[in-house]
């Protein structure tokens, strides 16, 4: 690789970098601005935080863990993509867990304190 190769892949990932952390400090500062300055109403602004969110996942992913720019056979694409499913997976689970077990206990919240004071007082 010659010397003038190299400078030029050097200024390209500079570009790639600053492109990168512009594009996720505007996102952050969308999102904190939406938050403060109450834009939206709360459901809106949480959709936009969210939308903002996924934004920030992709323009971090590229940017910065370079997954579009890996040669074939594309395997930190492959584990990304396990770790986001398994992700995915543990969190909806656990959201399902916690509203089965509300449904279940069929309480309120002072009847679920009343009932936690009690099972207290036996020593548990």
């Amino acid at each position: 690789m010659t010397k003038h190769t190299s400078n030029a892949a050097l200024r390209r990932e500079k570009t790639h970098y600053i492109i990168g952390f512009t594009g996720a400090a505007t996102l952050t500062v969308l999102a904190y601005a939406s938050v403060t300055a109450q834009w939206f109403s709360a459901t809106q602004t949480a959709a936009f935080v969210l939308v903002l969110a996924v934004l920030q996942l992709f323009v971090q992913s590229y940017y910065f863990l370079h997954l579009g720019d890996e040669p074939k056979p594309r395997w930190k694409s492959w584990s990304y993509l396990y770790s986001m499913v398994m992700m995915i997976i543990v969190v909806m689970g656990s959201l399902w867990v916690m509203y089965n077990l509300n449904y279940r206990m069929g309480m309120t919240g002072p009847q679920m304190e009343a009932h936690m004071l009690e099972q207290n007082k036996k020593g548990f």
